[in-house]
């Protein structure tokens, strides 16, 4: 007696849900190509990489690339203005400013003052650090740039903005936080949204001001958003894949002079590309990924003993 073939069982869960596995092959065909396959060209971090012999031809140096860089007089100067800018961005910009934003607009009750001042907030977000860069040569360009004009005024000369590093730590701060604040202040936003407005309603019958309610209700809101940034950004301290280091290079116009307060890791590396040094530019961006990981995995590791409902995983 022959067997009955086997038939795919309704209740079965890919009998279910091959509709919705076949819609994700489009964004796993784009993820292996993209991201996965790209990672053979890791090797070149341990090879003397030449165009004549190719990626697999080129001979093995083993770790000289690594050493290339970490002997170099380039290597303080660029990790340490990366992992400087990154912290100030980090805690100044994306969480302390995203934050007092946040909490400004939820003050504000009008439903139309609300939408004018989020798309004020957030339209520089939209605007690429090309653009944002020829409004720093409005500003600061020697001959007809605004600031000399204002200095030159009020009888203090003119400053050679893209010759002089000692001005562009603020400035980067100020064009950071101008550009990227109010798109961080959402997130603060939404979780403030979530707050039972009955909270509210009881402080205040309890007498407890403003300033109380945002101290016991509001903040304590927003803690869970907070460590849930702060483990996303530690992956950036060394500028990784989701840091934009357009602001080092087109806001600063790629000055020379500007290298010891400006250049930063993904600079450095923009530079070894286009002097076709593939090998010692592969071997800092592998380390700078390890090293990215490594933070988020002891950033969440921490987070987890500590509060670990507010742990990502």
């Amino acid at each position: 007696m022959t067997a009955k073939p086997r038939k795919l069982h309704r209740n079965n869960w890919w009998y279910k849900n091959w509709p919705y596995l076949m819609l994700t092959l489009p964004g796993i065909a784009v993820l292996f190509l993209m991201h996965t396959v790209p990672l053979y060209g890791l090797i070149m971090a341990f090879k003397d990489y030449n165009f004549a012999d190719g990626v697999w031809g080129s001979p093995w140096n083993g770790f000289e690339n690594f050493k290339y860089f970490f002997t170099s007089n380039d290597a303080w100067r660029v990790i340490r203005n990366t992992v400087g800018y990154n912290l100030i961005f980090m805690f100044a910009v994306n969480i302390g400013g995203g934050a007092l934003i946040a909490l400004l607009l939820y003050e504000v009750r009008s439903k139309w003052t609300i939408k004018a001042y989020q798309t004020s907030l957030l339209l520089p977000s939209f605007i690429s650090w090309v653009i944002v860069a020829y409004i720093g040569v409005v500003l600061f360009n020697p001959v007809y740039g605004l600031l000399n004009k204002i200095t030159s005024a009020i009888g203090l000369g003119t400053i050679s903005w893209y010759n002089e590093p000692k001005y562009w730590p603020f400035i980067l701060v100020i064009f950071e936080f101008w550009k990227n604040a109010g798109m961080a202040s959402l997130y603060y936003y939404s979780a403030l949204l979530n707050i039972d407005s009955s909270l509210f309603e009881a402080a205040e019958l309890d007498g407890a001001g403003r300033f109380k309610q945002i101290i016991h209700i509001s903040l304590p809101e927003m803690i869970p958003m907070t460590c849930i940034l702060l483990i996303t950004k530690m992956g950036t301290i060394l500028g990784g894949a989701n840091s934009d280091y357009g602001i080092f290079y087109q806001l600063t116009m790629d000055s020379g002079p500007l290298y010891p307060a400006t250049d930063v890791l993904g600079t450095y590396m923009l530079r070894g590309l286009e002097s076709g040094d593939y090998g010692a530019t592969t071997a800092v961006g592998l380390a700078q990924s390890v090293v990215g990981i490594i933070l988020v995995l002891i950033s969440n590791s921490i987070m987890r003993k500590i509060s670990p409902e507010n742990a990502m995983f």
